[in-house]
């Protein structure tokens, strides 16, 4: 697999970085996609605007050094592509998706919220994240259950053609600023908030996904409301 040179989002250090699936390659991101940058969507005055760039590899960046890459791959993503998969097959078995859906998932919570963490970490390209060296712990040490207060991982059903990758972003709704990032890719959106709230209340917070064990199997009722991203905008919803 190819490589280039830079700071491993994870750990820090400067070394090779491989290519990081985001979400993993087994967790249905394993087809070429068309993706679009700042400069294609908003940049008008750029050459590219309006274009695409194809990945044959499916979505994601180089990001993650090899160690980092291959520790969150074994520990974290065969678990969390199997989450996804229980999503996904409950979602194809239904006729309609309702806005409001209880669905049971037989999965390993922990397991599953650090995947979650590991994918913003690996779109966060303002060092924001990684800076943080908590939360950084909490990726890299397989039992540990100490992710700081302030980050809130919220989860929410969607299906859309179109993904949303954003990093760190600061922005103002209702008034106050705030911190967010979000990653969509279906069946899931993904949202983390920063000492901030979210942007729309019928997002399931699924923090406390911390307090279980590093491999530790549970069946988990889990509230998923169905929100509409067919936007590209940030926390915006139709």
């Amino acid at each position: 697999m190819k490589s280039k040179k830079g700071n491993c989002h994870l750990c820090g250090e400067f070394k090779e970085l491989t290519f990081e699936h985001i979400p993993p390659k087994a967790a249905f991101n394993d087809t070429p996609i068309l993706i679009q940058k700042h400069e294609h969507l908003f940049d008008e005055k750029s050459y590219v605007y309006g274009k695409s760039i194809r990945s044959n590899n499916g979505s994601g960046s180089y990001c993650f050094c090899k160690s980092c890459n291959n520790n969150t791959g074994t520990w974290y993503a065969r678990d969390f592509s199997e989450f996804v998969g229980q999503a996904y097959n409950h979602f194809n078995n239904v006729e309609k998706i309702n806005r409001a859906n209880l669905i049971e998932f037989d999965f390993k919570p922990l397991n599953v919220l650090k995947q979650i963490l590991t994918m913003f970490l690996a779109i966060d390209h303002s060092d924001f994240l990684k800076n943080d060296k908590e939360l950084v712990n909490f990726i890299l040490e397989k039992d540990n259950n100490s992710l700081p207060d302030k980050y809130q991982v919220y989860l929410y059903n969607t299906i859309s053609k179109h993904k949303r990758l954003y990093g760190i972003q600061w922005n103002n709704f209702n008034g106050t600023m705030n911190t967010h990032s979000e990653i969509t890719f279906n069946p899931f959106g993904y949202f983390l908030t920063v000492d901030s709230p979210p942007p729309i209340e019928t997002m399931t917070n699924i923090t406390d996904f911390k307090k279980f064990q590093f491999n530790e199997q549970k069946k988990y009722i889990i509230p998923l409301f169905y929100l509409k991203t067919d936007n590209m905008f940030l926390g915006q919803y139709e």
